[in-house]
Parts: structure tokens; C-alpha cells; sequence
């Protein structure tokens, strides 16, 4: 047996979402801001036995061939020609179903950890056209950082990082499935807001330009608000301590207040800490990122 060790998948949220439009092959044309966030699952994983195996402290996580860590092992040994036997065992601190893109980043976390063990054998573009095949937002987390990102997902521009964010996560008691957001979206799209341009948007704040954050908007929050009084409630609640912008991440139904401070931030979730799931966070850049899965920016 080797042993791994234990590294990080982190989290992202969207920093704006336009959705526009429902695309030929049943996917949907995007356009956001992807960063990655302090909040991350815990991944042990040891090369063992000759066959792939898959453990979730989650129940709501399946084991097994459906669960995207088994996939990307799988897609790594297949393109390799590496039999790979592997033991990963998930500790789940991203919820599921919450547009954090846990599944998606433990995806991509999988195939760097086996490409960095087995002396590199694919390049980032490779594992990027492996990442794309197992979901939309699998590749923008073989790099991190902050992102521009089109297509259905996987069309991703890496940028400069942008300086500083401080982030209040809020949960709702309960998950939306991706599917489902986008089959409402298709009923209900004249309800939806309109950002302004994201990547004009995006280079402002690289600049340090923070006021741009509140243009800010998420297609997807219209139609959550309208199937759940209770996330309107709870943005009703956040206004009064004055974010810069409450943005729904992904499908929902998390939401993300950004504050100028991280100790604006933190008084603010000691206030709601005994009456909503909370949880404080930071932007994560690219070179943080990568350090933490012991790798290297190419």
C-alpha cells in the first residue's frame, strides 16, 4: 500500500451568472466568473488492491461507479494504460446539491493527485479534455483560481487572480439539483435578471476595482426566489447588515454575501450563527490552489 495523504478539493462559487440559452445538445450557454473559496471536501487517498474503491462519510454521496472520484480514476487508468488499484475515502464538508461544485472539484482533484503520483503522463491540456468529458465545471478546477468561463461550463480562460474576497456561505436547509434549476429556467426565462457584461466586469475587479461587485447577478436566482420563499427570507435578512451583493452560486440554492472586511464578515455570521447555517470564507488564487495539491502553476 502507498498512502497519498490526505489533500484538499475546494469549493467554487459563481461570481455572476447568464444563462443564454438552451443549446442543440440539451446543454445551456453560459457565461460567469468561477473562484475558488476556502471551504474544501478532505480526500485520503492510498493506492491499494487492484480495483478502484470509493467511501463517502456522506450518505447523500454515492459510492462506487457513479460517484465522479470513481469516474475520474477510471478515465485516468483508461488514458494512461496505468491499471491503477485505489482506495479514496471522501470527507464531505461541501454540501451537496448547493452550486458549490464539490463533486466537480473532487473530480479534479482525483486526476491531478494521479497524474502528479504516476510522473505526470498527461498535461494540463489533456487532463482538461478529461475533465470536460466528466462534467462542466470539472476542468475550470485543474487550474483554480478565478476564471472566465462560456460554453456549457467547460470553456474556461484562466485570469489574474482577483485581490482579496471576503465571503459569508449561507445555507438553505435544502439542495437543488442542477437539472432541475435548468428545466425551470427554461419555463420561467423571461423572469430572469441580466448582468452587464462579465467579462468587463471580471477585468474591474482584477483591477481592484470592488464596487463592480454589486452589478453582480445570478440568471438562476429569480426562479429560486419564486419555487423557495424561504432563500428571499433569507436575503431580506443578510440586506440589513449592507454586503456589497448577495449572489446565489451555480444552481443554488447557497448564497454568497461579500463583505469588504474580513471582520465586517465575521460579526455578521456571529449575529446569524444560532439561526442559519453559516460559514466563513476567502477567494483562494491559482498559486494557493495548485500549492495545496503539491503541484506547480505551468
Amino acid at each position: 500500500m502507498v498512502d497519498l495523504g490526505i489533500l484538499p478539493s475546494f469549493a467554487k462559487i459563481n461570481l455572476g451568472l447568464n444563462i443564454l440559452g438552451k443549446r442543440e445538445d440539451g446543454y445551456h450557454s453560459i457565461e460567469s466568473i468561477f473562484q475558488t473559496i476556502s471551504l474544501h471536501d478532505n480526500l485520503h487517498f492510498k493506492l491499494k488492491g487492484d480495483c478502484i474503491e470509493v467511501t463517502s462519510d456522506d450518505e447523500k454521496v454515492p459510492d462506487g461507479p457513479s460517484n465522479l472520484i470513481y469516474k475520474a480514476a477510471k478515465m485516468f487508468e483508461e488514458r494512461t494504460g496505468n491499471t491503477i488499484g485505489l482506495k479514496v475515502s471522501l470527507e464531505k464538508k461541501i454540501p451537496v446539491q448547493s452550486g458549490l461544485g464539490g463533486g466537480s472539484s473532487n473530480a479534479a482533484t482525483t486526476l491531478l493527485t494521479l497524474n502528479r503520483f504516476f510522473g505526470y503522463p498527461l498535461s494540463l491540456d489533456e487532463l482538461t479534455l478529461i475533465a470536460s468529458e466528466l462534467g462542466s465545471d470539472v476542468p475550470f478546477f485543474i487550474r483554480g483560481g478565478t476564471a472566465y468561463v462560456t460554453g456549457r461550463g467547460e470553456q474556461v480562460q484562466w485570469k489574474k487572480d482577483i485581490p482579496g474576497l471576503y465571503i459569508l456561505l449561507i445555507f438553505p436547509s435544502f439542495g437543488i439539483s442542477t437539472e432541475w434549476a435548468y428545466s425551470r429556467w427554461d419555463k420561467n426565462r423571461d423572469i430572469t435578471l441580466t448582468n452587464k457584461k462579465l467579462d468587463i466586469i471580471l477585468s474591474l475587479l482584477i483591477n481592484n476595482e470592488k464596487k463592480v461587485i454589486r452589478d453582480l447577478r445570478n440568471s438562476f436566482a429569480e426562479i429560486i426566489v419564486k419555487e423557495y420563499p424561504q432563500v428571499e427570507l433569507i436575503i431580506e435578512k443578510l440586506e440589513k447588515f449592507n454586503p456589497m451583493n448577495i449572489i446565489m452560486s451555480g444552481s443554488g440554492p447557497t448564497l454568497c454575501a461579500i463583505f469588504g472586511s474580513e471582520s465586517k464578515r465575521d460579526s455578521v455570521r456571529e449575529i446569524l450563527i444560532k439561526s442559519t447555517i453559516t460559514m466563513s470564507c476567502r477567494a483562494i488564487s491559482r498559486k494557493e490552489y495548485l500549492n495545496s495539491l503539491k503541484l506547480k502553476e505551468d
